[in-house]
């Protein structure tokens, strides 16, 4: 089996930012690039509205719970993207990692909610371009695939 590139998303709970940054991410990928999410201090449950925020793209979400980002997802991933919680991931991140001023959801209304997700696709589209052009590490010293 060859080997994939992996995109870690990781937020402070992993229930919204980084779902659904993973979500837009596997439905689009490029060909050999997967993404998986955790959070620093994951939740225990993902916010409802990620599920109808995707439906709305026709993405299906399917059975998904919060978890924490470990030392091995760390390891394991070529591309970490944070939402201001760098500081926080586990050592082995800065080197591969770029962080995305995105606000999370307390406090938002339906629109400000779509609009949070509207700019996560379109800066997941950018990575999956980028990627694809190899201006994105593989993690393993090499651009592209």
């Amino acid at each position: 089996m060859a080997w994939m590139g992996l995109v870690l998303f990781v937020c402070v709970e992993n229930t919204l930012r980084s779902i659904l940054s993973e979500a837009l991410f596997n439905a689009r990928a490029p060909k050999g690039w997967r993404a998986e999410s955790a959070g620093v201090a994951a939740a225990s449950s993902i916010n409802p509205v990620v599920v109808d925020l995707l439906r709305e793209l026709g993405i299906r979400l399917g059975g998904k719970a919060p978890r924490q980002v470990t030392p091995d997802l760390i390891a394991r991933a070529s591309r970490v993207v944070t939402f201001g919680c760098l500081d926080r991931c586990p050592v082995g991140a800065e080197d591969k990692a770029e962080d995305w001023a995105v606000p999370g959801a307390t406090g938002k209304t339906w629109d400000d909610l779509r609009r949070i997700r509207d700019e996560l696709r379109s800066r997941v589209d950018d990575l999956g371009a980028r990627i694809v052009t190899g201006d994105v590490s593989d993690g393993h010293g090499t651009k592209g695939f």
